[in-house]
């Protein structure tokens, strides 16, 4: 059944109570912005949520949006989705009862006039709510249902997360410390975000046109700069595609790899030693992954990009970044490789490979790598024993994992614990215990 709804909504004003012929679907925190066209300029938008109060799940959700002015003349309008984190539409998405997404709807001026109210028209589709099938294991448990993107272990028993669009550097993100003691939550400010002031970004290089010398802004929000956990320098790619290394303060910069024009960046794992890094590339899901890796000192470690054997998963990284994990197929076997940097590689055991959505596999000490990967289907947690050549099951985990989307793995330090995340409007953050042991 399709139905029409609608809701009024003032700056200024929450949410209403619902009453009993009032819509299943309604707007909240709707405001005006704006959002970059894709041909250099901007675009008028209003963004919002959609809440959904009723007992079913809506899908095909379209929203109608009218800005009027304080004589209530109506001055633009325009027409709308919901989105993921990054501004993605979700055209397939079914909001279940209860739960809230994020909507982008693109507008036009048509008059002259200051807006005060933005009228919000939501149609839908009404379905029968099934929850989703979730897998329940007793050491999986659940911190977050955001889109976390980002995260880094402070110890066995806390960690800090980044809840936002994938593609986003660090500083944009929305940060949360979590104790697995008491599994407190508190908003937090990124310990080193503080670093990354107007001057260090100039001094990095990070946001300058290399052959002008000009900044553009822009540039440093797909810098993908990030600070190494327990590591002084910083990471950061250029205008040029060039990864480098600075001070903290944008000083002394370092040329790690260039040449990198062609590939897209996906972001940095960290291995075990302070400033080892894995940064990896692919351009969409099912694309090869390339990768290569290197220490904030300035060192690359597994020679260059295109040297080393593309990975059909996101590759996992040794603690001294001289050897990857990665999913590839060689003379016809398939399966997971403990790959060189001097260029050798080992079968480590046969597999069919998931997608480069799939989480990379996480290494402690090399000899223990703990992958996630479907079996029958369901996403689920492995051990592999380098030493006995044993992989065992340790758990299905309730994941849920599509193709557009993205997961990622943390290990903590001391290998107890294990961190999953997944992005997208199902996501959600979860930690593993592993003291059972690898089997």
């Amino acid at each position: 059944m399709r139905v029409m709804l609608m809701l009024i909504a003032l700056w200024g004003m929450g949410a209403r109570p619902m009453a009993q012929d009032e819509p299943a679907l309604i707007s909240l925190n709707a405001q005006i912005g704006t959002q970059p066209d894709g041909f250099g300029g901007e675009t008028a938008v209003v963004f919002g949520d959609v809440h959904n109060v009723g007992s079913q799940a809506y899908h095909q959700i379209y929203l109608y949006v009218d800005i009027y002015d304080a004589a209530h003349e109506r001055i633009g309008e325009g027409f709308g989705f919901l989105v993921d984190a990054c501004g993605a539409a979700l055209l397939d998405y079914a909001l279940p009862p209860e739960q809230s997404q994020s909507f982008h709807a693109p507008f036009e001026w048509f008059a002259d006039g200051e807006a005060a109210s933005v009228q919000v028209h939501i149609e839908a589709e009404s379905m029968a709510y099934r929850p989703p099938t979730s897998t329940v294991t007793p050491i999986a448990h659940q911190i977050a249902s955001e889109e976390v993107v980002m995260l880094e272990w402070i110890d066995e028993e806390t960690l800090h997360y980044g809840v936002g669009c994938d593609g986003d550097v660090f500083t944009e993100l929305d940060w949360w410390q979590y104790s697995l003691t008491d599994h407190a939550v508190k908003s937090i400010e990124h310990p080193d975000a503080h670093y990354v002031t107007a001057a260090m970004i100039e001094q990095s290089g990070a946001a300058m046109i290399t052959q002008s010398g000009a900044q553009n802004p822009d540039l440093f929000y797909g810098s993908a700069m990030a600070f190494p956990p327990h590591a002084r320098r910083v990471v950061y790619q250029n205008d040029l595609h060039m990864i480098l290394s600075a001070e903290p303060d944008g000083s002394f910069k370092r040329l790690i790899h260039d040449g990198l024009h062609k590939h897209s960046l996906r972001g940095f794992l960290w291995g075990a030693r302070p400033g080892v890094f894995l940064a990896y590339y692919f351009g969409a899901a099912g694309d090869p992954v390339h990768y290569f890796t290197g220490n904030a000192d300035g060192r690359m470690l597994m020679g260059r990009l295109e040297t080393v054997p593309p990975s059909l998963t996101v590759p996992g990284v040794s603690a001294d970044g001289l050897y990857a994990v990665a999913g590839m197929r060689i003379n016809g076997v398939s399966g997971y490789y403990w790959q060189s940097a001097y260029g050798g590689h080992q079968l480590l055991f046969e597999s069919e490979l998931p997608g480069n959505h799939y989480p990379a596999p996480a290494v402690f000490e090399n000899r223990l790598i703990y992958l996630i990967r479907p079996l029958e289907g369901i996403p689920t947690l492995q051990c592999f024993q380098r030493r006995t050549g044993e992989l065992s099951t340790i758990s299905a985990l309730p994941l849920r994992l599509r193709p557009e989307t993205r997961a990622w793995s943390w290990l903590s330090p001391g290998g107890t614990r294990l961190a999953v995340a997944v992005n997208g409007a199902e996501g959600g953050l979860w930690w593993v215990d592993l003291s059972g042991g690898c089997g």
